[in-house]
Parts: structure tokens; sequence; C-alpha cells
């Protein structure tokens, strides 16, 4: 009976441990790697004591991942600290060399509109920079087109017979853009869509569309009609790749005719100024106005000095979709509404934008 008692006992014991035991977890869920890091410095490894095929990088060569110990506060805007050298450096983000609300001229110079030069051809204000030391800039005024058939003329950009530009295609649900319907583009806005503010890329797309209606397909409508411009092309968007500057070289490799495009939504938005975390409902921006505010003080006063220029005020189209016969746009004296337009309609303004 003793014995039989030291057996059960020894198996309920056992139970126990077998219980309490816990999975040895593998050197890759610790953190382990048979891979080699391009970044780690000589003898930086330490090594899996399961296994020492796999190790881990704990010390870093700064040199190596691009930090060095020059000063570079003069030119950087945000400066990361090597974590193995703290003395040395690496720049993350540029400092733009150019502000929102600046002149923009046709050498690709920039500057205060106060320090404004007629040694210089102003061409645009800028509304947008980035980490890269560039960024973006609209247009001095609205393209306009002929009255009687909205054909663009780019030696008479500003002529103001017709002071509105159609969309165009209308009827084709483009292929290639997002029909951004009102919760969809608020949903969009929130995920950061690059798509937004990607004009260029629209503009790209819809040069290469053509509206299958058979009276696009076998000339009915030739190119100098109304209809044509309405509903077999993309006007607005042929309109601000065709446009240069007044008194610019149409080759000018920096301002010239083709480095234009028809701006994205989220593009017009920076012109108008937003702030993204306001922005909850599906029309309104929850807009700051700050942007606009500058830009247009800079084209009243190169207004005032003689420069073909005009304030940004009305509707403004975009070259971001809402559907088959609607086309976005925003209402920069109502807080930088959303909207959507028909295609067909010429009673509404385009500027041109260009990234620099």
């Amino acid at each position: 009976m003793r014995y039989l008692m030291f057996l059960l006992g020894l198996m309920f014991a056992n139970v126990a441990n077998a219980i309490d035991c816990e999975k040895v977890p593998t050197c890759e869920e610790l953190g382990y790697s048979t891979k080699d890091d391009p970044y780690c410095a000589e003898n930086g490894y330490m090594f899996c004591p399961l296994d020492h095929s796999y190790k881990k990088c704990v010390n870093i060569d700064c040199n190596k991942m691009g930090f060095t110990e020059s000063d570079k506060t003069s030119w950087c805007a945000e400066i990361i600290k090597c974590k193995g050298n703290k003395k040395m450096t690496l720049c993350s983000c540029l400092k733009p060399r150019c502000n929102i609300g600046d002149v923009f001229y046709a050498d690709g110079s920039c500057d205060d509109v106060q320090d404004y030069t007629k040694e210089k051809i102003a061409v645009g204000v800028v509304y947008d920079t980035n980490c890269a030391g560039g960024g973006k800039v609209i247009s001095l005024k609205n393209l306009t087109v002929s009255n009687n058939n909205y054909v663009f003329d780019p030696a008479k950009p500003f002529d103001n017979s017709q002071k509105g530009i159609p969309w165009g295609l209308d009827g084709v649900d483009v292929e290639g853009l997002t029909n951004f319907t009102g919760l969809l583009m608020l949903q969009e806005f929130k995920a950061h869509n690059p798509e937004l503010f990607d004009g260029q890329k629209n503009t790209e797309i819809l040069l290469e569309t053509k509206s299958s209606k058979a009276e696009c397909q076998n000339n009915t409508y030739s190119k100098e009609t109304k209809d044509y411009h309405l509903y077999c092309i993309a006007t607005a968007a042929w309109a601000t790749h065709q446009f240069y500057p007044v008194g610019v070289d149409p080759k000018n490799t920096i301002v010239g005719q083709g480095k234009w495009y028809f701006p994205a939504i989220g593009e017009m938005l920076q012109v108008y100024g937003y702030d993204l975390e306001q922005m909850t409902d599906a029309w309104k921006t929850g807009g700051t106005g700050e942007n606009l505010t500058k830009i247009n003080n800079t084209l009243k006063t190169l207004e005032s000095q003689g420069v073909e220029a005009a304030e940004i005020t009305g509707t403004y189209i975009v070259s971001s979709e809402y559907e088959a016969n609607a086309c976005r746009s925003i209402y920069m004296d109502i807080n930088g509404e959303r909207n959507s337009l028909s295609k067909s309609l010429a009673d509404r303004f385009i500027r041109a934008s260009l990234e620099f």
C-alpha cells in the first residue's frame, strides 16, 4: 500500500510539472535572424543562445547609415542623432527653400512678395513645401477659353473671353481615377491617400483618355466645336498641360509648356489651408484658410505692381472625379467646402499647378 501511494504521488507530481512547463521560444520569436544587417558594426552582433546561426545587431555602424559629424542646422529642418554615437547626425527633412505665399519666378527661384523684383518673371505663388526641399506652385490667374467653342489658346491664357473651362469627358467614367464620393473621400483623406494630392498623375491619365461616344469616334464633333470639348476630351486637363505663363518661353525647362497640370482636390485644399484633424464632415474641410490668405495677399500685391495676377476666389473644379458625369469642386469663398459639379459646366474656374 505504501508503495502504491508513492507511485500515485509521483504520478501527480509529474502532471503538476507538465502543467507548469512553458514552451521555450524560438530564436526568431526572440528577434534573432540568420540574415546579415548591412548597417551593423564590426563585432556588433549578439547571438541566439539556442542556436548561434541566429543573430541580431546591438551596435549599428553610424557611418554605414550615412550619419556624419557635420553641422546641419543651417539647412536641415529635422536632425536625427545616431544611437551608436550621439555626435553623429542625419538630416531626415530639408528646410524648404521657399515658403507658402512666396512669389515663384520663371528661373525657379522664389522670394517673399515684399522683395518682389521686376527683373524676374513672376509665374505663380508657392502653396506647398516638402522635405526634399521642393514644393508646389499655383498659377497667377484663372485660365480661360474661347467664348464660343471652349478652345484654349496658350498664347492668351488669361484673356477672360470665357471665365470658366468645362472639365470635359462628360459621361465618361475615367479608368485609373477613383470616384471620390462624399464619405469615401473623407475616409481617404483620413488615410492620407496620395491620389488626392496627385493632380500631375491625374492629368497624365486624363490626357490619354478619349470618349467612346459615337460622335467623338467618327469625328462628328470636330476639334473646333463646343461639343468636342464637352464630351470628347478632358478639356481642363488639356488647358493646364498646354499652359505656360505670360512672358515665358514655352520651351522653358522649369515653367514652360508641359510642366503645369490640373490640380487634384487635395492640392486645392492645400491652397485653401485645412486641418485634417478637424475634417469630420463628408463635404466640409475643417479649413483654416490661412494659406489662401497668404496666397491672395501675394497675388494682390503682384497685381498692384502691374503683374497679370488675380485673387483666388469663387468655385474651382479639380482633376479628381466624382462619377461619369461629375467632377470634384471646391468653394474657396465658403470655408473651402468640397462639392461635385457636372463635367459639362463652364461657369467654374481652374488654375494650373506646378511642382518644383
